[in-house]
């Protein structure tokens, strides 16, 4: 809600700064959200909850501050003289979703352009000025929070007014040219033909104010919240009388909200003012709540004086009597009515709730220990293992989670040598069984057997991964304890319509490259293995995972042999991050932030012919460390292989994108540096170019 600093001392008198204003409204549950100053006034943001319609207008937002600040409240004063004719016939047919409806004609009008004070104060409350007619309106909806619309009287069909619902009307045209789809228990406002206004939402382009208007039909109503709010969400309309009747206006206040605009109309734009209609079938009945001091006092935890309650009480607009009782000298029963504009106080701690916010939380002592409790930081590991989790699950991979024991005979069927690490396990004193008596030092045989217990029971495309830890004996107290991933993905090679364009170490691959990615992990190299370095992998089939020239994992197919010893067939690729702690030393934190590049990219292509030994990893290097800052990217597109190419050859062919961060690219520029990475290629690879 921006109100502006000086309408609001037109109601209470004060003296303190926009800031401080600010600050005593905050801490009576209205915070200060902004203050700014334009050129002729300082506007507060004041943050209004949505159980406080009653403030989301200057007037409103005045009781308040005149309550906080115990200085009088001047309320509006509102007359109208010189009542001439009848006022116009009004029928509500729905009074469940409309109980009061008030109307006024004014004739004769002027209508044109607003006086500057009165532009000043819309622009300060974020309205925009239209003309004259339509700003008064706008004006003492900012005012006094109730919504106003005026329709040209010479366009309503027989000059009266219509309150039933949609029926069968199946759409409506908004005054800003929006065509609505109605739905049947639509509310609208009707003339005798027609629909003149999605009530409480939005006027029609049929009987809108213009420059020519001469007549008009001032109204001023009440509308069911729920219904607005339905309304409003189905046809995609919002505006400022829509936000307030969807929270609730002040029915008790709208024939005064009619007259203070129906004044201000004569006073600016001339004409003769009719005698209002109001209709109001069942007025809404006062409410009486009692709250005895001493509730007051035991739910705030302060012994507060009596006189205090009762004039915060009335300040705030409550009619408040103390309960008589002949039996007792003085009684400590506060009889209270809450005014037509605070709907939110039903009950009697609604009551205590407005004494403790006035009297001040900060007034209000500690008699407890204060006691904060709040979970320990999640390790950085546990984070990184919960990220690295959910990208395996995204790229289609089951989690398995297995025991902490394996056999150790599985260790042979690995083929692992005897000096390998991985056979210092660990055993068990009393295991339950053979294949449960050691801790396992790898995760890899234990995903295996998952795999085969799957494919047994007619399972074909698979993908297991685990996070789990390691336990490797080196002798000490203690062992070595590593939290690992593997991860196992299976391809059936049975006959399908559709033929996998790739083995599965390819795709494996990619999921391993995204997982690494999500975890902010750059320089990730696949360096091809042709020793034994696992020998649970093909020899030839295999590569190393490197950061920083560090290994923490292996990628490759499943050895034959090893596939044999567990019972598997098909496609089978494994992968191993070794530690995922050590991770954590090349992870980045904090992610990088680069802006959108400014200006646009050159595209260069170039192929090759290499020797087999090359791989495209190399050639990517080469091109990126070559030294020039205007290459921002390289990316194979196309690997071949084969005639007219000699047999220990193959063809690589490369997008290499350039871009500058400070200046448009000269096809010269990218000439100059394209030309010296080829000199690099052929110099450090023994690189052709493929003509």
């Amino acid at each position: 809600m921006l109100v502006p600093y000086s309408w609001l001392k037109e109601f209470v008198d004060f003296d303190l700064t926009s800031s401080e204003l600010g600050h005593r409204l905050t801490m009576a549950g209205f915070e200060l959200e902004a203050e700014e100053l334009t050129a002729t006034e300082t506007v507060l943001d004041i943050g209004v909850t949505p159980n406080r319609p009653d403030c989301l207008s200057i007037r409103g937002m005045a009781r308040e501050a005149s309550a906080i600040l115990k200085l009088p409240f001047k309320d509006l004063s509102v007359s109208v003289k010189g009542e001439a004719g009848q006022g116009p016939s009004i029928t509500i047919e729905e009074n469940t979703l409309c109980p009061r409806y008030a109307a006024r004609t004014i004739t004769g009008v002027r209508n044109g352009s607003s006086p500057k004070w009165l532009t000043d104060k819309l622009e300060a409350c974020g309205v925009r000025p239209v003309s004259l007619i339509v700003d008064i309106t706008n004006y003492v909806l900012m005012e006094m929070g109730q919504p106003l619309h005026a329709f040209d009287l010479d366009r309503l069909s027989g000059g009266r007014i219509v309150v039933k619902q949609a029926g069968d009307t199946k759409e409506f045209f908004a005054l800003d040219g929006t065509k609505t789809v109605l739905e049947p228990d639509m509310l609208l406002i009707w003339d005798d033909e027609k629909p003149v206004a999605l009530a409480g939402v939005m006027g029609g382009a049929n009987s809108e104010v213009s420059d020519n208007t001469v007549n008009i039909l001032l109204e001023s109503a009440y509308f069911f919240p729920a219904s607005i709010r339905k309304t409003s969400r189905l046809t995609g309309l919002a505006s400022e009388s829509s936000f307030r009747f969807a929270r609730g206006t002040d029915i008790g206040a709208l024939d005064l909200a009619l007259d203070r605009a129906a004044t201000l109309i004569v006073e600016l734009a001339g004409g003769e003012v009719s005698t209002i209609t109001d209709i109001y079938p069942l007025p809404v009945q006062t409410r009486e709540i009692e709250v005895t001091f001493e509730k007051i006092n035991s739910i705030i935890g302060v012994n507060i004086e009596q006189s205090f309650v009762e004039n915060t009480l009335i300040s705030l607009g409550l009619d408040t009597r103390r309960k008589i009782d002949t039996s007792r000298s003085l009684e400590d029963t506060l009889i209270i009515i809450p005014p037509s504009f605070r709907n939110d106080i039903q009950t009697d701690i609604d009551i205590v709730e407005e004494v403790a916010r006035l009297y001040g939380y900060d007034n209000i002592p500690s008699t407890l220990p204060s006691v904060h409790m709040s979970p320990a930081p999640e390790h950085e590991l546990y984070k990184q293992i919960k990220t690295m989790k959910n990208s395996m699950v995204m790229s289609g991979f089951y989690e398995a989670v297995n025991f902490s024991f394996m056999n150790p005979n599985m260790l042979d069927q690995l083929l692992l040598r005897k000096e390998d690490h991985r056979r210092s396990f660990i055993s068990i004193k009393n295991p339950l069984r053979q294949e449960d008596s050691a801790m396992r030092t790898t995760l890899v045989p234990t995903l295996l057997q998952n795999l085969s217990l799957n494919l047994n029971r007619g399972e074909k495309m698979l993908r297991f991964f685990e996070v789990a830890r390691t336990y490797t004996d080196t002798g000490d107290k203690l062992p070595v304890e590593r939290t690992e991933l593997t991860a196992i993905l299976h391809k059936d090679k049975s006959a399908a319509l559709w033929e996998a364009r790739n083995v599965g170490y390819y795709d494996l691959k990619g999921v391993l490259e995204n997982l690494l990615r999500v975890i902010n992990l750059h320089g990730v190299e696949f360096v091809p293995s042709c020793d034994k370095t696992e020998p649970y992998l093909h020899p030839g089939k295999t590569a190393i995972i490197r950061v920083n020239d560090e290994n923490i994992g292996t990628i490759g197919v499943l050895h034959p042999g090893v596939a044999v010893a567990f019972d598997l067939k098909g496609d089978i690729t494994v992968a191993e991050i070794w530690d995922l702690n050590k991770l954590l030393e090349y992870t980045a934190a904090i992610p990088e932030y680069r802006t959108i590049p400014r200006f646009p990219y050159i595209e260069r292509d170039i192929a090759l012919v290499v020797s087999d030994s090359v791989t495209a990893a190399d050639v990517k290097r080469e091109v990126l460390t070559s030294g020039s800052d205007i290459i921002e990217s390289v990316s194979l597109f196309d690997i071949y292989k084969g005639k007219p190419l000699p047999a220990d050859k193959k063809s690589l062919a490369f997008a290499v994108r350039y871009r500058s961060t400070s200046d448009t690219l000269k096809d010269s520029d990218v000439e100059e540096v394209h030309g010296s990475i080829i000199s690099r290629l052929q110099k450090n690879l023994g690189a052709e170019l493929r003509s």
